[in-house]
């Protein structure tokens, strides 16, 4: 497991580096993360109406800051956060340093890497109409997948292809346009999880996917077109920041 003093681009060894953040572990330090944010973030944090969402993204993006800081070695205010047309977050950077984040409820993941990767978190009790979902989102083919998964855990199986999903359009940036692009499976555990990519099943094999459990009631994966990824999971605490 990394420790920020460890951090460094150097991903010659196709590595990525997931962070899990409690943002229960930062309460009452508000002031403090508030310190890591520009003021456009500040602005966008006040507005929030709901006190946990509020808390959760600024643990987030402060968070976020930091850790990209160190990667690109430089102060984390002075990081020009910018989005793609497609809402995609970037930061320019000579190193090719690529990340992406993700949060629900009071657990953040993001993931940094070189190259383009897409990342998501479920919370499993959050309430959701799933075959709603899988009727308006997922293909007949994605359907049958699901139901063939069905265990005594029907919302860890539907959430295992939810966040599946999300992260691969994560990771291309297409958004919602991009959902008929893509077909995955819902069966655990499986590194190339991708039955269709733009309708060739050859091109699925390309994408490659990483799942784990963040923290006790919660999923998420990372999905990334590279045939293979070395993946770190870390933990990053409220003493290890420092602005």
């Amino acid at each position: 497991m990394l420790t920020p003093a460890d951090i460094s681009p150097d991903f010659s060894r196709q590595r990525a580096d997931i962070w899990v953040i409690d943002a229960n572990e930062f309460t009452g330090c508000g002031e403090f993360l508030r310190g890591f944010l520009l003021p456009d973030e500040l602005e966008r944090h006040a507005r929030f109406a709901c006190r946990q969402n509020a808390a959760t993204w600024l643990t987030a993006r402060a968070g976020l800051r930091f850790l990209l800081g160190r990667y690109l070695d430089r102060r984390a205010r002075s990081l020009k956060i910018e989005t793609e047309g497609n809402g995609k977050p970037f930061v320019s950077n000579p190193y090719g340093v690529c990340f992406n984040i993700s949060h629900s409820g009071n657990i953040v993941v993001i993931v940094v890497t070189d190259r383009p990767v897409g990342i998501d978190v479920e919370q499993l009790e959050r309430r959701v109409d799933s075959a709603a979902v899988l009727r308006r989102f997922f293909s007949p083919l994605e359907q049958q997948s699901h139901a063939d998964c069905l265990s005594s855990d029907p919302k860890r199986t539907f959430f295992r292809g939810w966040t599946r999903k999300e992260a691969v359009l994560k990771a291309t940036g297409e958004g919602i346009a991009g959902l008929a692009h893509n077909e995955i499976s819902f069966a655990p555990g499986l590194p190339h999880a991708m039955l269709t990519y733009h309708g060739s099943i050859e091109a699925a094999g390309t994408w490659f996917f990483y799942e784990f459990e963040p923290a006790p009631g919660y999923i998420a994966a990372l999905a990334c077109q590279s045939p293979s990824l070395q993946i770190k999971e870390n933990h990053l605490h409220s003493n290890m920041l420092t602005i």
